[in-house]
């Protein structure tokens, strides 16, 4: 088997070290375990509260049209 970091190219020998106590991905060492191998996510802007998020959704002024079958009895 590899180590789950993408700069690494180690196979896993005897003893496989994971993050936590359920952590899926097996590393080679404890040191390639905790090394940064992906750039952090850009941190986005937060509403502080329910106000500011209610209006920090997009609007869609135009709402969605539905085809409804239509069923008329015969007299």
């Amino acid at each position: 088997m590899k180590c789950a970091n993408p700069t690494c190219n180690h196979s896993i020998g005897l003893v496989s070290h994971r993050r936590g106590l359920f952590g899926k991905r097996p590393y080679c060492s404890k040191q390639c375990r905790d090394h940064l191998a992906v750039a952090p996510t850009p941190k986005r802007e937060r509403a502080t509260t329910y106000f500011e998020f209610l209006f920090m959704q997009p609007v869609n002024l135009q709402p969605k049209l539905a085809v409804a079958a239509v069923r008329v009895r015969a007299r």
